[in-house]
């Protein structure tokens, strides 16, 4: 018997419903959905709460859950109404709340074109009706849901919560109170039952919510009904006794009164007025049907003649007049200024020093950072003479490995663990440390830095860097806690007392013996919620002993809240660590830490050390990016990318070739597109002429250019349904928004003629990508050592050399650019004209 079964549809038809309006206009109104407004032709005036825009051709914008919003059109106005049924876009999200900030008017770039170009691929598929494939359509729709989420989603409660602890909990159950109303409004809602959703009393409720809103609870109610009573009382045919029941008024009588309040006229004689409007307007008596036929009409004449051709190639096409002295500005190259090693022992190992005189000999850093200097395994402290004896033998070694190799110290103070991590809740390795009491620490910290100044001198070691580590706030440690965390302890001040504590201790002691070291901490990072960042500098600015610099780390870790608990996801904003920074530097100058040097001690696009993605050409393009997109902006003074080495998380599980860590260079020594990113970056000038989304040109001195290209691909939304680090290796390249090449051409205007060396290097899925060369070889596990060395040779950016001519003072230069590739050209004067 031939057994068959049902299959649930992926994708409900109820997801997304499509409407288009030519010269309508719509009431104040609101409803669960999320809707999305795209003008075609002509202008609207769209009314969100009480912010009024004006939109004009190709613009756009959402409507959030339960804003109340209203339009107006022009009379020649062509537009269309997207609706995302709110909970299945939120499943298919992953997201409790969504809230969306998205109006074209205030966004200008890519990202506004992509989003453009895609409604129109919607719309396109769409007019074609029955004719169209089923599996077209949701392609394009889920499409159209990534790109929203990649650029557009953002986290509601940091929206609107200002960065005062009382403000803060207090406009979060604001929040929660107006999002019960909206959802229950059609009910006989009362006072009491939604204080019994907060625990709290009802006359406390009444006085709060008028203070926050103030309305009264029932004048709000009122105004929410009212809202979606006018809306049916406009576009529908039902009469106004049902209307006023459907929307939660418990007779005509009370819907009569309020809505007299509100517009000074009876419901019926406002339907009827509005109705004659529209009949004079249309000069005739017209229907629905009749309306929509004609404004899908006026699209599918639109999508004929304007119908976006998806493009292979995307052009970039910049001119940069050379000669205006007036846009050359010098910048500090601040994504070299540190990288992190790990832990202190790692830096012993004899394969660990090698790589780290050759990144020093490729790419040139000015500090190493590492942690676990006093670890036990370090061997410092003797206590077999009945009293502690300091050994330094270990630390001497290393630190004379670096200072040998032009690398100045960046030392991370306590007892941080080594932690090698899978994923947000996987640990591979977690080596702690013993803990040391305050006066163990000042005699081990005093004796260290006094047996440094004998040994190096305090000039050097005034140069060096401390930053304070504290357990009570590494972001890392508390991933992999799953930390648990109430309301009230999210905002309570005293989480961060100790911390300070240990952190003005150890301050003072390196203040007395070294006085010109920088001293700093504590390695915040940015899935905190804004709220307590504020929260963190606010306390600390009241302490005696302030800081030299903040250190931070960004990893794009978002933070999802409910009221009991936080859940770490990774964030799908593609900007992610710009717009971090600029948080940040907000906050230091809400609290008068403008003056203060920030430092990114940790960067990378995962913590995980077991994803493939790491060893992808992907990395040298999201480097590439990052650096270009940061540079000259929020003024940072380091950014300092995790990790050196793949030696860092070599363990029992990685035999293989590649496993994933989040080195520069594999543990065998080979380097991957991650280095030869950097390596080409320090290829860079001094001075900056002009950067944009995919380049950036500098100047050395004399004749002589540089410029940097990249075509970075961010994740599609296939990217974030799967567990980190789950993706196979050879389906890395698979998870990306499109594979499309970027074809560039730039002219630089106003340069000497002359003859011009020109030197072209790539990176890219041929040249320089490790994961690429070992797929060729089957991903086997037993390579040997000349295959080894094989690809350490194979392993390198394309280059290319050339001469040419310039004659009219400019020069065209033209490529295209794989996804994911990292291309720099060197133009050099070798003989001018002049």
């Amino acid at each position: 018997m031939l057994n068959t079964q049902t299959t649930q549809p992926l994708i409900d038809s109820q997801l997304i419903s499509i409407s288009v309006m030519n010269g309508k206009d719509v009431l104040d109104h609101a409803h669960k959905d999320i809707e999305l407004i795209y003008v075609i032709e002509g202008s609207i005036e769209v009314k969100v709460k009480s912010n009024i825009f004006t939109l004009n051709s190709s613009d756009f914008i959402i409507i959030n859950s339960n804003e109340l919003h209203s339009f107006h059109s022009g009379e020649n106005s062509l537009i269309v109404i997207i609706h995302f049924n709110y909970l299945q876009i939120r499943s298919i999200l992953q997201q409790e709340n969504l809230f969306f900030q998205c109006i074209s008017l205030e966004n200008t770039g890519a990202a506004n074109q992509q989003m453009k170009a895609v409604i129109e691929e919607v719309l396109s598929v769409y007019l074609k009706e029955s004719n169209f494939s089923i599996a077209e359509y949701w392609g394009r729709v889920l499409k159209l849901i990534s790109i929203i989420q990649l650029n557009y989603l953002r986290d509601r409660k940091h929206q609107e919560i200002k960065p005062v602890q009382s403000e803060e909990m207090a406009n979060e159950r604001v929040m929660e109170i107006l999002e019960y109303v909206e959802n229950n409004f059609r009910e006989p809602l009362t006072l009491e039952e939604v204080a019994s959703t907060q625990f709290i009393t009802v006359p406390y409720l009444s006085k709060f919510f008028k203070k926050q809103t103030g309305k009264t609870f029932l004048q709000y109610l009122n105004k929410v009904r009212l809202a979606h009573a006018v809306n049916e009382l406009i576009n529908t045919k039902k009469s106004i006794t049902r209307i006023a029941l459907d929307n939660g008024f418990p007779n005509l009588v009370a819907f009569n009164r309020v809505f007299n309040d509100k517009f000074k006229v009876k419901p019926a004689d406002y339907r009827k007025s509005k109705l004659e409007k529209i009949i004079d307007k249309v000069k005739t008596v017209s229907n629905d049907k009749v309306d929509k036929e004609e404004a899908l009409f006026e699209l599918r004449n639109y999508m004929e003649a304007y119908s976006p051709v998806e493009k292979k190639n995307e052009l970039l096409s910049m001119d940069i007049d050379m000669m205006k002295i007036s846009k050359l500005e010098a910048y500090t190259k601040y994504w070299n200024k540190v990288i992190n090693i790990g832990y202190a022992t790692d830096l012993l190992n004899s394969d660990m020093q090698e790589q780290i005189s050759l990144l020093q000999t490729d790419i040139g850093f000015t500090y190493a950072r590492f942690w676990g200097m006093f670890s036990d395994e370090m061997h410092v402290e003797d206590n077999s003479y009945g009293q502690v004896v300091y050994n330094f033998s270990n630390i001497n070694k290393l630190l004379d490995f670096l200072i040998k190799n032009r690398l100045k110290p960046f030392i991370e103070l306590g007892p941080k663990p080594k932690l090698v991590l899978k994923s947000f809740h996987q640990t591979l390795i977690y080596q702690t440390n013993n803990e040391k009491s305050l006066d163990e620490w000042k005699k081990l910290l005093r004796a260290f830095l006094l047996h440094c100044i004998e040994r190096y001198g305090i000039e050097e070691v005034e140069t060096w860097y401390f930053e304070i580590w504290s357990n009570n706030i590494d972001p890392i440690i508390n991933l992999t806690n799953g930390e648990n965390l109430t309301k009230n302890s999210r905002h309570d001040p005293s989480q961060f007392a100790e911390y300070f504590k240990i952190f003005s201790f150890l301050k003072r002691i390196l203040n007395e013996i070294v006085p010109g070291a920088k001293v700093g901490g504590c390695g915040l990072t940015m899935d905190l919620e804004t709220e307590k960042l504020d929260l963190f500098l606010k306390q600390w600015r009241l302490q005696e002993v302030q800081p030299d610099f903040l250190s931070i780390y960004l990893y794009p870790i978002e933070t999802e809240s409910d009221r009991n608990a936080k859940k770490n996801v990774i964030s799908t904003n593609p900007n992610y660590i710009k717009n971090k920074i600029k948080q940040v530097r907000d906050a230091m100058g809400r609290y008068g830490y403008d003056y203060l040097e920030l430092n990114v001690t940790e960067w990378n696009i995962s913590i995980s050390n077991r994803d493939y993605l790491n060893d992808t050409c992907f990395k040298a393009s999201y480097i590439a990016k990052n650096i270009i997109d940061n540079l000259n902006l929020n003024n940072i003074n380091m950014l300092g990318y995790w990790m050196c080495s793949d030696i860092f998380s070599d363990f029992k599980d990685s035999k293989n070739l590649l496993h994933g860590g989040v080195g520069l260079i594999t543990k065998s020594g080979i380097r991957k597109p991650s280095y030869h990113s950097f390596s080409l970056l320090k290829r860079l000038g001094e001075i900056l002429i002009s950067k944009g989304d995919n380049y950036i040109i500098t100047k050395k001195s004399g004749d002589r250019y540089q410029i940097i290209c990249y075509n970075y691909k961010h994740f599609d939304y296939s990217y974030y349904l799967q567990p980190e680090g789950s993706i196979e290796i050879s389906e890395q390249y698979d998870i990306f928004e499109n594979n499309n090449p970027l074809t560039l051409s730039l002219k630089l205007k106003g340069i000497k003629n002359g003859r011009y060396r020109i030197k072209e290097q790539r990176i890219n899925r041929e040249y320089g990508s490790v994961l690429d060369e070992w797929l060729n070889f089957g991903s086997i596990y037993d390579m040997k050592p000349d295959e080894v060395d094989y690809l350490k040779q194979k392993c390198v950016p394309y280059m290319k050399v050339d001469h040419t001519i310039v004659e009219e003072n400019n020069i065209l230069i033209i490529g295209e650019l794989q996804p994911h590739e990292v291309r720099l050209y060197e133009l050099n004067l070798i003989i001018s004209d002049s």
